[in-house]
């Protein structure tokens, strides 16, 4: 599903160099469900927003589901990342102003996809996340964990083969954390590949693989071996 050969990404000013990732070599099988770790600054963020296309990388190459994203145009990657990546941030990204079906649907607009199918999708994601019953809240009434589910919903409800989630539990209590990784096993299960950052030991060890990065490196081959996957 994923594979990133040689990856390297440099982030330059005038006057410095900084070399956010360092020749990386990473795969990721389809239902994969894998953590990334590793200390502030290390490079995580950046790895997550090169793997979802949000940001371009220097040298090297990235294969998602067998297509090369080296020199792709806007346009191309803008459809690559519609179709087949979702994503969850730590700060959920809601519009306030906005009903949870509407902050859902609003994606699914900008595919183009007709208001039957719109609604299908949303109705879909919002039972899934337990939601349903609240379509027509806004996200002010809602308490963090649920909008970090409804931010879940969003990304669910295109359907991606892949979901990135950043620090998806960051802003969330132990209590609300936990469901949130309950619902994102669920997803797993289901067939759809997740890679996470974390800080948190707790919620890395709940993932399938855990991808270590330290000053833009992975840090030990053992940890992103293929084969090296635990089984349930």
């Amino acid at each position: 599903m994923i594979q990133l050969k040689n990856l390297s990404k440099i982030f330059r000013t005038e006057l410095i160099e900084t070399h956010a990732l360092r020749q990386i070599d990473l795969q990721v099988k389809e239902g994969e469900f894998v953590a990334l770790t590793g200390p502030s600054g290390s490079g995580k963020s950046t790895l997550l927003n090169v793997l979802g296309t949000l940001e371009q990388f220097d040298d090297g190459d990235y294969l998602l589901d067998g297509q090369s994203v080296k020199g792709l145009a806007d346009s191309a990657l803008s459809k690559l990342r519609n179709e087949k990546i979702g994503f969850i941030f730590q700060g959920f990204n809601l519009i306030k102003d906005y009903s949870l079906q509407d902050n859902i649907e609003l994606p699914l607009r900008y595919r183009g996809l007709v208001a039957s199918e719109r609604k299908r999708r949303v109705e879909q994601a919002l039972e899934l996340v337990g939601l349903a019953a609240r379509r027509d809240y806004h996200p002010s009434q809602l308490s963090g964990g649920q909008q970090q589910r409804v931010a879940i919903a969003r990304a669910i409800a295109g359907e991606p083969r892949i979901l990135l989630a950043d620090e998806p539990t960051g802003n969330l209590d132990s209590l609300m954390a936990r469901q949130v990784m309950e619902l994102l096993e669920q997803i797993n299960r289901q067939g759809c590949t997740i890679l996470m950052v974390t800080h948190d030991p707790d919620q890395a060890r709940r993932a399938s693989r855990q991808v270590q990065i330290v000053d833009g490196q992975l840090s030990d081959a053992a940890l992103y071996d293929p084969l090296a996957i635990k089984t349930a």
